[in-house]
């Protein structure tokens, strides 16, 4: 009797070491799977902003003389704007009759990008499509302009970034609209921040002077054209949260401001910062034809 006692306490023992064991290896590895969907996710996204952000103001170039003429250019023939920030993200980008202008109410930063496509349009390579990969229709170019001994017509994408927090959802989502087919598609969710710092020039030059908020640049003078140009770096931040409630304590963190914050809950943190050439810009200036 005395031995069985003995060795069910035996058992007993074995099996809440190994129960432990067990529920410890799960947690570690349900925390190491949502810290690795919560870096996967959030590179994805940021290389997908940069990508677009390095093509922002690309044309074909027209001409060579010190009078740079592209073939990035608006119907009428003039060239068109390859970047615009909004420090507070855009009035309504999802709600009907959207609205793409700079909201002055609270909100995380947005951001729009164009630039030329290929003219052959081509979904699996991602020629010729928007950030959503859907086909961009093209438009013409005015016959009495250089770019028209190129084409008779070019492929202009029109790519907004920004947050919002769709119908019935809980989280705020990093969506990208194109104007593809002019819909927003989310890229992903859990998104706390999104911050956009623009390294601009001085006139006539291409290093960084100063880095400003959309604006601030946007306040540089009247010609928003011009603004923007100067615009040859941008500082991109993004911060993420996991899922679900994972972390052993509150995780202490640095935002994308540059401030210590502790967590409210137990969830992971992730923040990602780049700097990122606006080549076009940063390249030659790009002006209309005479």
């Amino acid at each position: 009797m005395v031995e069985m006692l003995v060795a069910m306490a035996i058992a007993s023992g074995v099996l809440l070491v190994s129960t432990t064991l067990y529920l410890g290896s799960s947690a570690s590895f349900r925390l190491s799977e949502d810290k690795r969907r919560l870096y996967q996710d959030g590179n994805y996204a940021m290389r997908l902003m940069e990508r677009d952000l390095r093509q922002a103001g690309f044309g074909n170039l027209v001409t060579a003389s010190a009078m740079a003429i592209t073939d990035f250019i608006l119907a009428d023939g003039t060239p068109a704007q390859g970047l615009r920030g909004c420090e507070h993200g855009f009035v309504k980008p999802l709600a009907p009759g959207k609205d793409f202008s700079c909201s002055v109410n609270p909100g995380m930063a947005g951001f729009e990008v164009s630039y030329r496509l290929d003219d052959h349009v081509d979904p699996a390579s991602g020629a010729g499509v928007d950030c959503n990969g859907v086909g961009v229709s093209p438009s013409v170019v005015p016959p009495g302009h250089p770019a028209y001994l190129l084409a008779p017509y070019v492929r202009i994408a029109r790519n907004l970034f920004f947050v919002a927090t769709r119908a019935g959802a809980s989280v705020n989502s990093l969506y990208c609209q194109g104007n593809g087919n002019n819909s927003a598609q989310p890229i992903l969710n859990n998104v706390e921040d999104m911050q956009l710092m623009y390294g601009v020039a001085a006139l006539n030059d291409v290093s960084v002077s100063q880095f400003l908020s959309a604006a601030q640049v946007a306040s540089l003078s009247g010609d928003q054209h011009q603004n923007w140009g100067r615009v040859v770096s941008v500082r991109l931040c993004l911060l993420l949260s996991g899922e679900r409630d994972l972390s052993i304590e509150q995780q202490r963190y640095i935002d994308c401001s540059g401030s210590a914050r502790l967590a409210s809950d137990r969830k992971l943190r992730a923040v990602f910062k780049r700097v990122v050439t606006v080549r076009n810009s940063a390249a030659a200036s790009l002006v209309p034809p005479s």
